[in-house]
């Protein structure tokens, strides 16, 4: 992407692109590859300048040629819908793309939120954004490796720190 910064996430599978002022304008992540048995491979992605090359992290044996997967996206939510006809409050509900489900790395949540954000904005729906909803999102965020689907943020939820809520019993919301 012309003009954007190549900025490398805390693991080696993931890569962030941002725009002149720090905004999110794409990802870059290791899509699950495989050897030619089939087997899983692990691969780190490296930044040299201006380019991005995945290759087999070291330590692996792989059964050549490996079938690398990478996915680029500049889209990370493909819609972000506020729900507001519920009997205990407002729902948020945020739909990641694979790109989106995939870049997780710490300090990667702040593009994330940035860009819901902005989908609220668009939407003139800005004002159902507030610590509680962002707490669960961020949650939803780091917990990606829960089942897929749709991130929901829900305005009943106790206003509890992501840290406190992300785990296999509360996946996020902390009442069900």
């Amino acid at each position: 992407m012309q003009g954007a910064t190549i900025r490398g996430a805390t693991d080696t599978t993931t890569v962030l692109l941002t725009g002149e002022h720090g905004q999110l304008v794409g990802g870059v992540v290791d899509g699950g590859s495989t050897d030619a048995e089939g087997n899983p491979v692990a691969t780190e992605i490296v930044i040299d300048g201006t380019t991005i090359t995945q290759m087999v992290a070291p330590g692996q044996s792989p059964t050549y040629p490996v079938y690398a997967v990478a996915a680029a996206s500049t889209v990370w939510y493909s819609w972000v819908n506020v729900v507001t006809n519920l009997p205990r409050g407002y729902r948020v509900d945020a739909n990641p793309t694979a790109a989106g489900r995939k870049q997780i790395a710490w300090n990667l949540h702040s593009p994330h939120v940035d860009h819901v954000r902005a989908h609220l904005t668009s939407q003139g729906k800005i004002g159902f954004w507030n610590w509680n909803i962002e707490q669960q999102f961020v949650c939803h965020v780091v917990g990606a490796y829960f089942p897929p689907g749709v991130y929901n943020m829900e305005s009943w939820q106790p206003a509890l720190s992501w840290q406190s809520i992300a785990n296999p019993w509360d996946r996020c919301n902390r009442i069900k």
